[in-house]
């Protein structure tokens, strides 16, 4: 999905363009530390089968805590509650379409917000004045990566760790810059590839519609009922997110 814009790898020869603006600005990054990603907010996701076919399917993401406290500008630290109505597709194009829509999401919920003149702070803030002046599309779902590896992480890195401290020094050209994006993009596929996913009866129902005595792997008993606004969008066939 090479013409996605949210997918911050394939910079190809943009980069060359855009490298001194970014350089220009690096310095500036303000990084939020530890200690503030220490209030953790669930952000339910919810993982929608279109048809017997266990590699079509979509996501629903449930942005209202994680908006709650970043509007009040809180740098939190998300955790990953995904439910699915089966687990047997594969991993790595799961992780891939995650972070795609997340972060495709997280640029839609950023945009209203600004449009709605919230008093947006946090995450929906982050690099804002950094790259806000390069209207790369490609850069779009920088900070979204950046969150969802803070969320698979458990919070252990800094996030230092997670944008290298070159960048930090300013020192960064167009070529290093490619190479901390796409290493970021990596380390959050890794990540999802191995994120625990938990079955959900009536995502499951809807999984194997038709086929009640199929084979199935065990559902969470201890699971809630869906959200209205999940169970009403069941049909829908393409990512969204609700806040």
């Amino acid at each position: 999905m090479t013409n996605d814009p949210t997918d911050t790898g394939g910079l190809g020869g943009r980069l060359g363009a855009l490298g001194k603006k970014v350089r220009a600005h690096l310095p500036e990054i303000a990084l939020p530390d530890l200690p503030s990603l220490g209030k953790e907010v669930a952000l339910p996701v919810y993982v929608i089968h279109n048809s017997p076919d266990p590699e079509d399917y979509f996501f629903i993401f449930d942005f209202e805590q994680f908006v709650e406290q970043t509007r009040a500008g809180v740098f939190v630290r998300p955790k990953l509650d995904v439910w699915a109505g089966r687990d047997d597709f594969d991993r790595a194009a799961f992780a891939r379409q995650f972070r795609q829509s997340f972060a495709r999401e997280f640029e839609i919920a950023r945009l209203q917000l600004a449009h709605q003149s919230e008093n947006t702070g946090g995450w929906f803030s982050f690099l804002r004045g950094t790259f806000g002046d390069l209207k790369a599309g490609s850069l779009s779902g920088f900070a979204a990566n950046v969150i969802l590896l803070v969320a698979t992480s458990a919070g252990q890195r800094l996030l230092g760790q997670v944008l290298p401290q070159r960048w930090l020094a300013g020192k960064s050209d167009a070529a290093k810059l490619e190479q901390s994006i796409h290493e970021t993009q990596t380390k959050v596929d890794t990540a999802l590839a191995g994120l625990e996913i938990r079955l959900h009866g009536d995502l499951q129902a809807h999984a194997f519609p038709g086929n009640p005595s199929g084979p199935r792997a065990p559902v969470d008993e201890n699971a809630w009922p869906l959200p209205a606004y999940v169970a009403e969008h069941l049909g829908d066939g393409v990512s969204g997110s609700w806040w």
